[in-house]
């Protein structure tokens, strides 16, 4: 069967773009999302099947001995370039929906967390999260004190409490019906 231009399009993009990751080429990274993008391919696509792709290639090369961690971290870095130009393109093209439940993610370390937070951040997103990334000195305690604008529910306040005060060491990832 033969492929439309769309198709070869969308298939060159997402080559480029895990290419770029497995290559840690943050420019390249970016001219491609940017490109995806400008040429109508869905942000999801782009993120699913691009840098959710390429890091599970990195992730299994690592566990191979094939590369080593500083390589993942530099893939890591790669990848997050291209999500902050797709992170809000996702939630453009997912703002009609009404419904958005939510994740708190905190995280106190920078290394190997960075590159699952990332990730998951980016899961997170695609499947209609609004993620809530607390910075690094930020503790969920003071955050779930000060929120007035994110309209964290009661009862979600409550459960992030409830675990903080047990695994206060814990990183914490807790999702919230909202």
């Amino acid at each position: 069967m033969l492929k439309t231009n769309m198709e070869k399009t969308k298939d060159d993009v997402l080559f480029r773009i895990r290419k770029s990751i497995k290559e840690f080429d943050e420019k390249e990274i970016n001219s491609a999302v940017t490109e995806g993008i400008d040429k109508g391919i869905d942000p999801v696509i782009l993120a699913e099947e691009g840098c959710i792709a390429a890091m599970r290639e990195v992730g299994d090369m690592f566990e191979s001995d094939e590369i080593l961690l500083l390589q993942v971290l530099a893939a890591s870095r790669a990848m997050k370039a291209g999500m902050e130009i797709l992170a809000p393109e996702i939630e453009k093209a997912h703002a009609e929906l009404k419904h958005h439940d939510k994740a708190v993610i905190s995280s106190q370390k920078e290394d190997e967390d960075s590159i699952r937070k990332s990730i998951l951040e980016v899961m997170l997103m695609v499947n209609d999260f609004d993620v809530i990334e607390l910075t690094e000195n930020e503790s969920i305690i003071d955050f779930i004190e000060k929120d007035t604008t994110l309209n964290i529910p009661t009862d979600c306040k409550r459960q992030l409490d409830e675990v903080i005060h047990s695994h206060p060491e814990a990183a914490i990832l807790q999702l919230c019906n909202s």
